[in-house]
């Protein structure tokens, strides 16, 4: 591809994402993520005290915080009710503050992500929540451009893969939004194949690679805690990927082994990770002993693996997106799930040792972190451990399951691929999912159970209506979808020319 062709082809496939993600950002009004009120007051505050915006509480703990923000999440848990019940002036500038005790001010959660975002914090918060949004799109946009780039041929598999395979739907409804889970599952993406890219790279590309690391794992460290112990993953999987004994293997390892150093400081340090050692509830299923919970547990685990690819699971509790208050069909998750496994099991025709022990050893995190808090905190799958906990595992899992180890690349051994009439199907899948995926998250807050969404009460001021926004995510996810999987296609005949 030439130079100019590149450029045009990072520049529609950007403008695509932004599409995408703008109209998912919109797809939902003011604290439709899980506890959003605890995220919109920390985002407010993560500035410290700030006249109008965030000012001292009633005792230390506390804080005065907008008093929309409370306002909000008047529709959460109940998905009959429309965002209408926010109110006809929700939306314009200006706010009262008001007490509460729904807020970072003990940091159970890093500072880093509400310090970043509180700097689009102002008197409208509508317009600040968008601009955040829309923020947070365009930064995880321009990473993943920026890695593809960078990234040697044969690693590029990885990165598009973990992508695509994992972010239908709850990815998509993540990384445009006000939540930390978005940068945990944005590093779940980008750190594991930045690494191992600087494994395999030299010269300038390595230490742009390093660098690129550096900056995802910190995203990962000032986002959640429980993203920190994800972020040694991540860092012993690439090694593992990469490993061999040389001298040059290990003082590359530098890197890696400094990410790992500081992510277990992050971890050991946060507030939510006392939760997850000492458990989480006390009011769990004590008709179960801990030897009949682990083995319930392990039977049902499979559901929440398949939340993260859009399973609602009612039987009983997580129940889709929004306060998971946003069940969704199972025309989202049965194409999901199908692409998901039909990938993985066709990267697995061959397979190394460094390929199988660093795939072991995410899959065993992705199983022994949810059983632990699940046990520790007594209590049965769908309570708890939420699927975007452990998102980012199961986003890495695809991305070892689709990156050769270093040894591998060198023999010119790449990740068996698809068919060009495969990617396609694939391609079609996936764009038939985030589509219902979109129009359920759309419904759901405009015209709960209706099908005309721009007949509903709730929508915002200004912007494309919200039928015209579900026609330009949908197309823009289609035509995306396409665009990568020929690019895949044409990555993958070029390594088997270079080969």
């Amino acid at each position: 591809m030439s130079h100019l062709k590149r450029i045009l082809a990072c520049s529609a496939i950007g403008v695509l994402s932004m599409l995408l993600l703008g109209a998912w950002a919109l797809s939902s009004p003011v604290g439709a993520t899980p506890d959003e009120d605890f995220h919109l007051a920390s985002i407010w505050c993560g500035s410290g005290e700030r006249e109008g915006l965030c000012g001292p509480g009633s005792v230390p703990e506390n804080r005065a915080i907008p008093d929309k923000i409370e306002e909000s999440i008047c529709y959460a848990h109940d998905d009959t009710e429309s965002a209408a019940c926010q109110g006809p002036n929700f939306q314009d500038a200006g706010f009262g503050l008001t007490d509460t005790r729904r807020v970072n001010s003990d940091t159970q959660y890093p500072s880093g992500y509400y310090f970043w975002s509180s700097l689009l914090a102002s008197d409208n918060l509508a317009l600040s929540t968008i601009a955040l949004r829309f923020a947070h799109a365009a930064v995880f946009t321009v990473l993943a451009i920026s890695l593809w780039l960078l990234l040697p041929r044969g690693n590029r598999p990885g990165l598009l893969g973990g992508i695509a395979l994992t972010f239908v739907p709850l990815g998509l409804f993540l990384i445009p939004s006000v939540n930390p889970s978005g940068w945990a599952i944005a590093s779940g993406a980008l750190l594991l194949p930045a690494l191992a890219g600087y494994f395999r790279s030299s010269g300038w590309r390595m230490w742009a690679l390093a660098a690129f690391a550096v900056l995802a794992a910190l995203m990962s460290l000032g986002s959640r805690g429980d993203s920190a112990a994800y972020t040694v993953v991540a860092a012993l999987a690439a090694s593992v990927l990469s490993f061999e004994l040389t001298r040059g293997f290990w003082l590359r390892a530098i890197l890696p082994i400094a990410i790992v150093v500081s992510a277990g400081v992050a971890f050991l340090s946060a507030g939510q990770t006392g939760l997850a050692l000492e458990g989480m509830t006390q009011n769990g299923f004590d008709y179960l002993n801990p030897g009949e919970l682990l083995i319930e547990n392990i039977l049902a685990l499979p559901e929440l693996f398949v939340g993260v690819l859009g399973q609602s699971f009612d039987g009983t509790e997580f129940t889709g997106l929004g306060w998971l208050d946003t069940p969704l069909p199972a025309t989202v998750w049965g194409p999901t799930v199908i692409v998901f496994a039909g990938v993985v099991f066709v990267s697995l025709k061959w397979i190394d040792w460094r390929r199988a022990v660093a795939l072991a050893g995410v899959g065993a995190a992705a199983v022994a972190v949810p059983l632990y808090i699940l046990s520790t905190s007594h209590v049965l799958v769908g309570y708890q451990v939420q699927p975007r906990y452990i998102m980012p595992l199961i986003t890495m899992f695809a991305v070892v399951a689709l990156t050769p180890s270093i040894v591998a690349q060198r023999a010119g051994i790449g990740i068996p691929g698809l068919t060009r009439f495969q990617s396609w199907i694939v391609a079609a899948l996936l764009s038939l999912a985030n589509a219902i995926a979109l129009f359920a998250n759309m419904r759901r807050y405009t015209w709960p159970g209706n099908f005309n969404l721009n007949g509903g009460d709730w929508w915002w001021n200004a912007g494309p209506s919200p039928m015209m926004t579900l026609g330009i995510g949908v197309l823009a996810f289609a035509v995306l979808a396409v665009m990568l999987a020929e690019l895949a296609w044409r990555n993958r005949s070029r390594q088997e020319v270079e080969a």
